[in-house]
């Protein structure tokens, strides 16, 4: 779908913050600072298909994952296809990957595929919709290994 929906750099950067807001909060360990970008009533659909519904829901389950098997974890991705639909409507795809303690972003190949509607009310931008889908057969046995691998580094 194309629209005449021409964004302004404001909008532009505006985005771009909100999304490395999110990456902030996610490689600060911070489950409010992670989710406070998404709108109130926002969805969110984890790799494994679950949902997650409104701002305060996806800041507890975050938080839980922080304080748990994503401890000291950092998150990485690229955007590689964005969309205005509408002046205050956009649409993400982006590809990335979840780095663990010693990983770099170039040793990981991209195992993720997530799509995220930002909407802008009352100049400002919030994420409307997010939902994260594995893009890799073996990305659970690959994901598995990894992490492994970063708790044996840590002991030695």
């Amino acid at each position: 779908m194309t629209t005449d929906a021409a964004p302004t750099p404001d909008d532009e950067r505006a985005i771009e913050a909100l999304l490395r807001r999110v990456t902030d909060g996610w490689n600060d360990g911070d489950g409010d600072a992670f989710a406070k970008p998404f709108d109130e009533e926002a969805n969110y659909v984890v790799a494994t298909g679950d949902r997650l519904d409104g701002r305060r829901e996806i800041a507890a389950v975050h938080q839980r994952l922080f304080d748990g098997i994503f401890r000291g974890t950092r998150l990485w991705s690229r955007p590689v296809d964005v969309r205005y639909l509408a002046p205050d409507v956009v649409v993400i795809c982006s590809e990335g990957a979840i780095l663990f303690p010693g990983e770099e972003e170039g040793s990981v190949e991209p195992n993720g595929l997530t799509t995220t509607v930002c909407t802008k009310r009352q100049d400002e931008w919030r994420i409307a919709s997010f939902q994260n889908t594995p893009t890799s057969s073996l990305r659970t046995v690959r994901f598995c290994w990894r992490y492994l691998i970063s708790h044996l580094r840590r002991r030695t």
